[in-house]
């Protein structure tokens, strides 16, 4: 973040703000995962959303990520944690990356399968006042037998 004595005027406090507001949609998104309240956690991504997978898939638009979220959340159960490492704020942008510890848990099963690794959320503050998630990538390490 910038020190107030290099940026100018007034602009620590809006940034601030910022910062807040999107750790605080980071802590809301992981809690609509664990929750399976898809409605919630699609409300997060801009229409035009890109959400990159680990294995290199590009998912793109409101149906494709309805389609996903709706998959993962009738397939399984999860426990993810995100550590953010780096969140910064330059204008109507917004970024948000860190690590991801997570344990999958296969409800039909009750496999458990277990990953790490990094996470990368781009956000755009729209015309109507909201941020949103307008690129979100995975990469992580999966997990054994893969």
């Amino acid at each position: 973040m910038l020190t107030p004595a290099l940026s100018p005027a007034g602009a620590a406090v809006p940034q601030a703000s910022t910062i807040a507001a999107i750790a605080k949609i980071r802590e809301a998104w992981i809690q609509d995962l664990r929750a399976k309240q898809l409605e919630p956690i699609l409300k997060f991504y801009a229409s035009d959303a890109v959400f990159l997978q680990p294995n290199g898939d590009r998912i793109a638009g409101a149906a494709a990520l309805r389609s996903l979220f709706q998959n993962i959340m009738a397939t399984y159960n999860s426990d993810l944690a995100l550590h953010s490492q780096n969140l910064e704020t330059s204008g109507d942008l917004a970024y948000d990356s860190g690590d991801f510890q997570e344990t999958l848990t296969t409800i039909a099963t009750g496999t458990k399968i277990t990953s790490k690794g990094s996470y990368l959320m781009i956000f755009k503050h729209g015309s109507e006042g909201s941020w949103q998630i307008i690129q979100h990538a995975w990469m992580g390490t999966p997990p054994p037998g893969a």
